[in-house]
């Protein structure tokens, strides 16, 4: 059987079209998290009470918070309304 080389799966896998936008997206979502969960805490709110207020679960703010999920725009309306805010900048490049 033949040996696999795996040393240059990353190298390939950068060359592909849609690596480039998977790594924006990536990137996004983790600014995306980290706004959240700063502001979250600036206004020591737990995860529960933020849910409460946004009207979704814990579970979903601690997906966004981590990044484990690209959240429609309507969630991320309704969570940052909640926290009071009337404007979200986040830097894309």
């Amino acid at each position: 059987m033949k040996n696999k080389n795996y040393t240059n799966i990353f190298a390939e896998a950068e060359k592909h079209p849609k690596a480039k936008v998977y790594l924006e997206e990536s990137k996004a979502r983790v600014r995306l998290a980290e706004a959240l969960h700063k502001e979250r805490i600036s206004q020591e709110l737990t995860m529960v009470e933020l849910a409460h207020m946004a009207g979704t679960t814990a579970a979903v703010i601690s997906r966004i918070e981590n990044a484990q999920v690209s959240a429609g725009i309507d969630v991320i309306f309704k969570i940052f309304k909640a926290l009071g805010k009337k404007e979200l900048r986040l830097t894309v490049a």
